[in-house]
């Protein structure tokens, strides 16, 4: 099988591949632990090879997302600074040779907060582009959440919070984990994290909250890590932009967690869930068509 384009979403753990045909339409999907953290010899040209090399005929255009784009990755290239349109990731985008036809790497997203700090994206701005949102907010959940301001369909600002690497060592690593017990989720306990983090921005405090709730036994063992997460995403969310309209891009239980506490804080809240999946192959899609039609005099086929 040969695509018209391939999309290649890299990221730190996981790497993911689209084929698409000639009107942008998925013909084919492959995903692989292979991560930029598992290529230690360096030779990604064999791990892409690997994933997509059978969609390819040494002339099918490959645009890649994501890490792959960072200074640990096959070729560093620079931020883009905000505000970014599709036109501004496009033009950026680094062209090289993937040993097995035309490949791009899309640039990652930079931005100056109004307290005047840094912060940056990579792969979140192609999954935003491929949520096709115009105005409004976007979450984007995982290890390092992103909020982002978009306004006319371009990414003015957004704000990073490391709310699932924080749960991850609280739980795992900390004296908060010690009275934790696994079992049967409890919502009730998610709630009231949530609800004590929007009336009292003292994280520090709220967190140690976590160990004397189990110590007198007014959160059961089981139910603790549902209450660390509800401090911490309630945290996110008290601290994020106001916005009529939210995107929340991702998957699963997490994703569901977001939108039950967006609704705990403002239930006239408009919320929009779309698949992580599939908003990082329309966005590589989107990208890839704008580049196509840049370069089809360069010789890709029309």
């Amino acid at each position: 099988m040969s695509a018209a384009l391939i999309g290649v979403d890299w990221g730190t753990t996981n790497l993911r591949g689209w084929a698409f045909d000639t009107s942008g339409a998925v013909i084919a999907r492959r995903a692989s632990p292979a991560g930029i953290s598992a290529v230690t010899d360096g030779d990604f040209a064999a791990v892409l090879r690997s994933l997509v090399g059978e969609w390819a005929d040494g002339r099918t255009p490959i645009v890649l997302g994501g890490m792959i784009g960072s200074r640990q990755g096959w070729h560093e290239v620079p931020y883009v600074a905000c505000p970014a349109s599709t036109l501004a990731l496009t033009a950026h985008a680094l062209a090289f040779d993937t040993g097995m036809g035309p490949g791009w790497i899309v640039p990652g997203l930079s931005c100056i907060g109004g307290d005047g700090v840094a912060d940056v994206m990579r792969g979140e701005e192609v999954q935003i582009l491929g949520a096709e949102i115009a105005e409004g907010v976007a979450i984007l959940p995982g290890t390092h959440s992103k909020w982002v301001r978009i306004e006319g369909g371009a990414v003015r600002s957004f704000r990073t919070f490391m709310t699932g690497e924080l749960f991850a060592l609280l739980k795992g690593q900390s004296l908060l984990g010690r009275l934790m017990e696994e079992g049967e989720g409890d919502p009730k306990a998610f709630d009231a994290g949530v609800e004590r983090a929007l009336a009292d921005p003292a994280l520090s405090a709220l967190l140690f909250g976590v160990r004397t709730e189990g110590l007198f036994g007014r959160i059961a063992p089981h139910a603790l890590a549902d209450y660390l997460s509800g401090l911490l995403i309630g945290t996110e969310v008290r601290a994020a932009p106001e916005a009529g309209a939210v995107t929340i891009i991702g998957e699963g239980a997490l994703v569901a967690r977001y939108a039950r506490a967006l609704g705990l804080a403002d239930g006239g809240r408009e919320i929009r869930i779309v698949s992580g999946d599939e908003a990082a192959s329309r966005g590589l899609c989107r990208i890839g068509m704008g580049l196509r039609e840049g370069h089809i005099r360069e010789g890709w086929s029309a």
